[in-house]
């Protein structure tokens, strides 16, 4: 079985929207009443219900840039490795997974950059479009794809792919789906 969906953000809610399902909200913080690791901050709660009183997998800060993914009942899923604040070529995110294995999702894969070789020239046209109108340049990135493979696979099957569009696809058995989506707000949550 494979997990595709898209996450959607507007000033008031993020939520996630796997396909043929109903919508998971995320919410900041935890639920109430639900005591933390020591030494962890609250992050934010992936939830059924958009009040979070059933939540799927919270999620806690559990040093720099790492996050950890919890059940309910505090037992771990995975820990998540982001990235350095500081923008850097091909930006790598880790998830490693409680049995040992580490999936590493580095931005741009072979495929994705080839596309933007041979984009780059209605991309150089975009940008004096860009250059002449009032849009902010901050908000462009590069559309690249993204493939969370395990350590040193680099032609294997990815157990988790993002797309260009932002839509995420999980291979059935490669990760915990509470894990994607865990990822998938975290690589974009600004906090």
């Amino acid at each position: 079985m494979t997990l595709t969906f898209t996450r959607a953000s507007d000033s008031q809610r993020y939520e996630l929207r796997p396909r043929g399902s109903a919508p998971l909200h995320v919410r900041r913080g935890v639920p109430d009443g639900f005591p933390l690791p020591e030494g962890c901050e609250p992050r934010f709660t992936l939830a059924a219900d958009p009040a979070g009183a059933a939540p799927l997998a919270v999620v806690v800060r559990n040093g720099e840039r790492r996050l950890a993914v919890l059940t309910p009942d505090h037992e771990p899923l995975a820990e998540l490795r982001l990235p350095p604040r500081k923008k850097q070529w091909r930006p790598l995110n880790e998830i490693h997974l409680p049995d040992g294995t580490v999936l590493h999702g580095r931005e741009g894969t072979v495929p994705s950059l080839l596309l933007c070789l041979v984009l780059l020239p209605l991309v150089l046209v975009y940008f004096v479009v860009l250059a002449l109108s009032d849009m902010p340049a901050d908000s462009l990135d590069a559309p690249l794809r993204t493939a969370w493979k395990r350590r040193g696979v680099r032609f294997g099957r990815a157990a988790m792919t993002e797309s260009a569009r932002g839509r995420f696809r999980v291979r059935g058995g490669g990760i915990d789906h509470r894990v994607a989506y865990a990822q998938a707000v975290a690589k974009y949550w600004r906090a």
